[in-house]
């Protein structure tokens, strides 16, 4: 099969399951959690006491924490979206009276798998983002600051793209995303402290 081939199939798909705002979701979901994850590593190594020494248990941790997200979200998605495009593929034949055939079938499946593999991928990216500070810069505390800094200004980034879309004021909606962050921040800072 051709590219141009390919690229016609999958906006047929598109027609079809309507994946899109689907796949769009999950990547935000995904980007958001595995962001927040990571700075919940670094932040919660920091408060405890972690020094630069202990950077690349911190990395491991991260990455593996990662690796976790990305398996869990990988399958919560696929067994989510199958699920749900088998009941979509039903009501269909209901409405129908007749069964669907093959296109459709390939449609949902190819929709549940893209759903599965951007929710995989997206924590990886957006989780690995505030880990590289912590190999630039040699200051443990700068470090930490600096992952903090990426970190928000990803999750701004995401909400900004999100308020673009809706036509909202996209500024306020990346202070809300910033805002989530924040407050796990402190919620970490807290545990932190009382320990």
């Amino acid at each position: 099969m051709g590219y141009r081939e390919w690229k016609d199939r999958i906006r047929r798909y598109n027609e079809i399951a309507e994946y899109g705002p689907i796949v769009r979701r999950y990547f935000v979901l995904g980007a958001f959690d595995g962001a927040l994850t990571i700075l919940g590593i670094i932040l919660g190594a920091f408060f405890a006491g972690a020094v630069k020494a202990q950077v690349n248990l911190i990395v491991v941790a991260g990455i593996s924490a990662l690796v976790a997200l990305a398996i869990s979200s990988v399958v919560g998605a696929y067994e989510a979206e199958r699920v749900e495009k088998k009941i979509d593929q039903k009501k269909v034949e209901k409405a129908l009276l007749a069964k669907v055939g093959n296109e459709h079938e390939e449609a949902y499946r190819f929709a549940a798998r893209a759903s599965a593999v951007v929710h995989g991928i997206s924590p990886l990216v957006a989780g690995f983002i505030p880990i590289i500070p912590l190999y630039l810069i040699h200051d443990f505390t700068m470090a930490t600051v600096a992952s903090t800094v990426v970190t928000l200004s990803l999750l701004f980034v995401i909400g900004w793209y999100l308020g673009r879309l809706v036509r909202e004021r996209a500024f306020v909606t990346g202070l809300r995303f910033v805002l989530a962050a924040l407050v796990t921040a402190a919620i970490i800072v807290t545990i932190g402290h009382g320990m």
